[in-house]
């Protein structure tokens, strides 16, 4: 008989942690939250503005996604938005694409849409990019934004709106595609692909509880052991302000966050929720929860 590969020690002891952390979470219930009110409106855009990142799980998305993600590229009037498919879209798709924008107050909306790498490394294609303050990567299919983008001068452009202080949102394939080790696709096995390099030094899964997606997840970190990683569920963004490492989390479910192992502690997965608020200091610590506006602020002081 032939014996079974062994499982390696790092998935098991994964594994273990992450039961106990899922089953506390009781994935059977999902929570809803009503529409923010104006001060949390006002709380929300002083903590993430100045560069930021909206990476959301997939699914239906509550209003308030697109919403706070507008906020922070100067609210809807003002916005100067920049949408990018993630595949390859039709005429009727792309207006499709700007009526969402519309819909909700934003009177301008370009599409960025090319099936060329050399046009990608165009000054003319790019040029919308210069002046843009919010972009956002539509759902679809990630291999797509890497195979027409990535290493190209969108890339490069797309990491200048952030650090001119505007915000890049994208939802399914959009999140996915936003760290360097991407997921392209797979079941239980992750086929890693090469996406944007946005949130450096982590890992962008989706549709994560609802398609169980945390084994995958586990195999890939066994390759990466140093890298942070974020399941974020449908209906769920994380938020990163990515100059001072501020996270955020708004919708309807959930965020898992794998921390490698640091020299406080083993490997472990922390459940981060709507209006939850952390830097990833804090998060690597161990420091999770911040209970009042105030000891948050006193934390994250420069």
């Amino acid at each position: 008989m032939t014996g079974r590969t062994p499982i390696p020690r790092s998935r098991i002891l994964w594994s273990i942690v992450a039961l106990l952390s899922l089953t506390a979470i009781g994935l059977s219930h999902w929570i809803t939250h009503p529409v923010a009110e104006d001060s949390e409106q006002i709380d929300f855009i002083n903590r993430f503005r100045g560069g930021s990142l909206v990476i959301a799980g997939g699914g239906y998305l509550p209003p308030t996604v697109r919403l706070r993600f507008l906020d922070l590229g100067g609210g809807p009037k003002s916005i100067r938005l920049v949408v990018i498919p993630s595949y390859d879209a039709t005429p009727d798709q792309i207006a499709s694409l700007r009526d969402t924008w519309h819909n909700l107050g934003v009177p301008s909306v370009q599409v960025l849409h090319t099936k060329s790498r050399d046009v990608a490394n165009q000054e003319s294609f790019t040029s919308p990019l210069d002046q843009a303050t919010g972009v956002w990567l539509s759902g679809g299919t990630q291999s797509w934004l890497s195979e027409q983008y990535a290493g190209t001068l969108v890339e490069q452009k797309l990491r200048a709106v952030i650090d001119r202080g505007g915000v890049i949102g994208g939802s399914s394939a959009g999140a996915a595609a936003m760290t360097k080790v991407m997921i392209e696709q797979g079941v239980e096995e992750a086929v890693e692909g090469v996406g944007f390099d946005l949130l450096q030094g982590a890992i962008i899964d989706q549709h994560f509880l609802r398609r169980s997606r945390l084994n995958r997840l586990l195999k890939l970190l066994e390759s990466h052991p140093d890298r942070m990683a974020f399941g974020i569920d449908e209906g769920t963004a994380l938020v990163v302000q990515v100059p001072k490492g501020r996270l955020g989390v708004i919708g309807d479910s959930y965020v898992i966050a794998c921390i490698p192992e640091t020299d406080v502690g083993g490997p472990r997965f922390e459940v981060l929720k709507h209006r939850d608020q952390i830097d990833l200091v804090g998060l690597k610590s161990g420091r999770v929860r911040v209970s009042s506006p105030s000891e948050l602020d006193a934390s994250l002081e420069d």
